[in-house]
């Protein structure tokens, strides 16, 4: 087994968004395969972090508070993580009320959709196969598997629920400058999630960086599962050339991400050694 003693994984997500892992399985797990650290960062929710915190403590796992922000710019998906936000904050308190909601619409337009094509599913299946608040296409697909519509969720994504499926719906998302600042009015620390996942071009992707940097922007996730070791020399050296701090995960979502385990890629205790400091009243512990 690969030692990770000095590693964390940052990006995580539980049953709270879009993960098929309780908040504790998570975190045995994470225990178990010998993780330093580990980031919960589920979906436009926080609502698995005091449990996170609670069940780290008693594991003595270090535990870094997070969330991961769907956001769209000029037309590209893009996901903001953001570390150690204040979460007593109102204004991110009414901000995550607002894309649940969003959420939900889009949802509703999606079973309209497939109850158009002759899919008969409803929004109270669908809730009832999302344990946390937060619901997803993940789980519509689930609900279409279970149903027998599809074989797989590679066929519920490419068929109905992806960008080119007859059931897609585009989300209502938010503009990743204003979740940059919020996020740093909340005393957080916000990274660019995946940014090979933006679009096939380089350079298009560099300026994007530049943008949100002029934003505020802290860091690059510069380790990721699908991250060529190409890629992870690349994005290594952006970060540093741009003064971004280096993050680093798997996007781990259990049964929902197949063939990504907890620590498929993650980060050494160096490499974070400024994000960790750079926090100053939350214990990481």
């Amino acid at each position: 087994m690969k030692d990770l003693s000095e590693r964390y994984d940052l990006h995580t997500h539980t049953t709270y968004s879009d993960g098929t892992f309780t908040v504790e399985e998570l975190l045995k797990r994470a225990k178990y395969i010998g993780l330093k650290g580990i980031a919960i960062t589920d979906h436009d929710t926080m609502e698995g972090i005091s449990e996170g915190k609670e069940i780290a403590h008693e594991l003595d796992l270090k535990f870094i508070p997070g969330i991961e922000f769907s956001c769209s710019y000029q037309g590209y998906e893009i996901h903001i993580l953001g570390y150690f936000l204040n979460d007593k904050s109102e204004k991110l308190a009414s901000k995550l009320i607002e894309l649940k909601k969003a959420r939900k619409e889009r949802n509703e337009k999606i079973i309209k959709k497939l109850n158009n094509l002759g899919l008969k599913i409803t929004m109270e299946e669908i809730e009832k196969e999302a344990t946390g608040t937060i619901v997803s296409r993940a789980h519509i697909c689930n609900v279409m598997m279970n149903k027998g519509f599809v074989y797989s969720k590679g066929e519920a994504f490419k068929q109905y629920l992806g960008r080119n499926g007859v059931a897609y719906v585009e989300k209502g998302s938010s503009d990743p400058i204003e979740i940059i600042k919020l996020i740093k009015e909340c005393k957080g620390i916000s990274a660019l999630a995946h940014p090979s996942l933006i679009c096939d071009s380089r350079e298009r992707t560099e300026k994007i960086i530049d943008i949100l940097l002029e934003a505020g922007l802290d860091g690059l996730e510069v380790e990721y599962s699908s991250y060529t070791p190409k890629e992870i020399k690349y994005y290594r050296k952006l970060a540093t050339e741009k003064g971004l701090l280096k993050v680093g995960g798997s996007d781990f979502h259990g049964g929902n991400r197949v063939g990504v385990d907890i620590a498929h890629a993650s980060i050494t205790e160096e490499d974070i050694k400024d994000l960790l400091e750079r926090e100053s009243k939350e214990e990481v512990k």
